[in-house]
């Protein structure tokens, strides 16, 4: 607590320092408002939409190598597994872009296009604080403020603490982020950043796996699962520098940048409870997990080069572009033992672990990748592009079960297509072929953080957008994604079980649909498919877990004039019924939850303020929900209560 402490005092000390009157910053933003489709919204600490950074269409679009600061590829690093851990500080909002508004990112892969947008400093003084307190224990403090140092240049800060216990996890989070501007003439601008977050104290709640073909009985989810021993730390850094440059008909951008994902103090354990049963019973497994010497590492960016041509109503873009990325991955190192069996939901104090893991390996993955794309727009009549990409990814392994360099080289290519129907309708349809990271292993597993070379993928989808009400649109579109699929085996090694195949319909209405009602609501259909040896011989059903069939958001906001600054808001979220293992025999029971809040904007002196009471999980549901092929499940987050007050100065 006393690092929690230490970060509460940083903030409230930069707050202090700035004393003068500030434009509003924070007070204002909104994810509904914000919000242009049902698709995937974050703004501030709150995200809306049926997809994310780690699912859109049913994959990963960080696996995919679909992630943008800016428009700009980047490549993020983690401790196993596949995350994005940016500070907050740092990127103010993201949005996951499918279908039709994926199309305006030049050369994408298959799955969504996530793009994070930097917290840039302006050319105004300025300071932001949040203060969040929550039910039943969470605490909050963020500053953010920016500085201009010249005419020409200025710097952006935000620190932040937070403190986090439920459902029998605990963690503190201290990050911040540096952000500098500099306008360079009148063409061009340098956009430096560096961000820090660190994971102190973290207690995870034991990974549970299931033993037979029904799901245990409920706990009650206050419950005490944590080991003493348990405490870990992590650190994610990401820092690099973005240059934007336009004159006459040019323009440029490049960005590059480094990400790294390390344990400070090295070796850890976590607890599993493995072969669960219906009435509670299992057996306790601690796994000692290896730290390393050196951090899980990337170094990634892009560059590209445009050239506008403009005739009468058309307007013809050819870019040149070059992206690349150089990644270091610890991988293996496990060792698990059996310590106890006993009730699951139990509360029961175990020994430290007293033995040492086993050897570390590293993986080591180079990938460049040259192209060219056209695209036109014709006023009134439509937008066409095509791309075309020469990839070559290199894998190799060190220290552990080391593998030879590994190459591999492809033609990628991609094209869309839109054409307005009229004022109001809009007809798209895409194709894109694309090399992407095979998925990294999990960290139970027995290769935890191992991956596969590079795999083929591809992706077909089309659809329509129409303009319902002003603001309003309305989007629907089907869509076909193809790629390898990989998970653990029945001994717990990570590898490529055969082949998926997920079909969907797509659907969203977002906008102001009245005067102070504003509506965000999506729906997905999807039929995903397993493919292979494994599914020939009926050792794997033909469905993935996972894979809910129907998921589906609906969020409103009422909130008009006369109220004053007053609005109130609800959310519904649900996923329907899907296979809980591998074999298709038994399922979830779906899940739907309500969230609820109300906002309340005013003045605070002569200082825009916003008060915002969220519940989360109104009706406190409970269920089970399932994770991969290995059947892990894990309980829904219970009922939380958060008050947070944001003023700007």
């Amino acid at each position: 607590m006393r690092s929690l402490r230490a970060g509460l005092i940083a903030a409230a000390t930069l707050a202090a320092l700035s004393d003068v009157a500030f434009s509003a910053q924070r007070s204002g933003e909104d994810v509904l408002e914000s919000a242009e489709d049902a698709f995937g919204t974050t703004v501030g600490g709150e995200t809306i939409g049926l997809y994310n950074a780690l699912s859109a269409r049913g994959f990963s679009p960080v696996q995919a190598g679909n992630l943008r600061i800016d428009g700009l590829y980047f490549d993020t690093r983690s401790l196993g597994g596949s995350r994005v851990r940016m500070s907050n500080r740092l990127t103010g909002s993201s949005n996951v872009h499918v279908g039709l508004s994926a199309q305006s990112y030049p050369f994408p892969a298959p799955t969504g296009v996530v793009d994070y947008i930097l917290r840039v400093p302006g050319e105004e003084f300025a300071v932001s604080t949040l203060v969040r307190g929550g039910y039943p224990n969470s605490a909050t403090l963020e500053v953010d403020g920016q500085v201009p140092l010249s005419t020409t240049f200025s710097l952006g800060i935000g620190v932040s603490a937070d403190h986090f216990t439920d459902n029998a996890r605990m963690t503190t989070t201290l990050d911040g982020a540096l952000i500098g501007r500099w306008i360079v003439g009148d063409v061009a601008e340098v956009i430096p950043f560096y961000s820090r977050v660190r994971e102190y104290d973290k207690k995870n709640r034991p990974f549970m796996f299931l033993g037979s073909d029904a799901f245990p009985l409920k706990y009650d989810r206050s419950t005490d699962l944590l080991q003493d021993w348990s405490n870990n730390k992590n650190e994610d850094i990401a820092y690099g520098t973005i240059v934007k440059a336009n004159w006459t008909d040019w323009r440029l951008g490049v960005g590059v940048f480094r990400s790294t994902a390390a344990k400070p103090d090295g070796n850890s354990a976590q607890l599993q409870h493995r072969n669960i049963q219906a009435n509670g019973d299992a057996e306790f497994w601690i796994v000692r997990t290896a730290g390393d010497e050196k951090p899980n590492a990337s170094v990634s960016g892009e560059a590209r080069l445009s050239r506008v041509f403009l005739e009468a109503e058309r307007r013809h873009t050819v870019h040149f572009n070059v992206r690349g990325k150089s990644s270091q991955n610890a991988y293996g190192g496990n060792v698990s033992r059996r310590v106890a069996t006993a009730k699951y939901y139990e509360p029961i104090a175990l020994p430290a672990p007293d033995w040492a893991p086993g050897p570390r390996g590293r993986e080591f993955v180079r990938q460049g990748t040259a192209g060219v794309s056209y695209e036109a727009i014709w006023k009134g009549v439509g937008e066409f592009s095509a791309g075309l990409q020469r990839t070559q990814y290199t894998r190799f392994t060190k220290f552990v079960n080391p593998t030879p360099s590994d190459t591999t080289k492809a033609w990628l290519y991609n094209s869309t297509v839109a054409a307005y129907l009229s004022e109001k309708l809009v007809l798209f349809g895409s194709y894109t072929k694309g090399l992407e990271d095979a998925p990294r292993a999990p960290p139970f597993s027995v290769s935890a953080g191992a991956s596969a070379s590079a795999t083929i993928t591809e992706q077909v989808d089309g659809g329509f957008r129409y303009l319902v009400l002003p603001g309003v649109n309305f989007v629907a579109d089907v869509f076909e994604v193809k790629k390898p699929f990989f998970e653990l085996d029945t001994t717990g090694v990570f590898g490529r079980l055969g082949n998926v195949r997920h079909r969907g319909v797509e659907v969203s209405v977002s906008g102001p649909v009245a005067p102070g009602l504003t509506v965000v609501a999506g729906l997905v259909g999807l039929q995903a498919r397993l493919s292979g040896p494994l599914v020939d011989n009926g050792t794997m059903g033909e469905v993935p877990p996972e894979a809910a069939p129907l998921t589906g958001i609906f969020n409103i906001q009422y909130g008009p004039a006369a109220w004053k600054g007053f609005s109130l808001d609800a959310r519904l979220n649900h996923a329907a019924p899907n296979w809980a293992n591998v074999e298709n025999t038994f399922k979830t029971s779906g899940v739907t939850t309500v969230n609820v809040g109300a906002r309340y904007r005013f003045t605070m002196g002569d200082q825009p303020a916003s008060l915002r009471l969220q519940v989360q999980n109104l009706f406190d549901t409970w269920q089970w929900e399932i994770q991969g092929t290995q059947r892990q499940i894990q309980a829904t987050e219970r009922r939380e209560v958060t008050l947070q007050l944001t003023v700007d100065y």
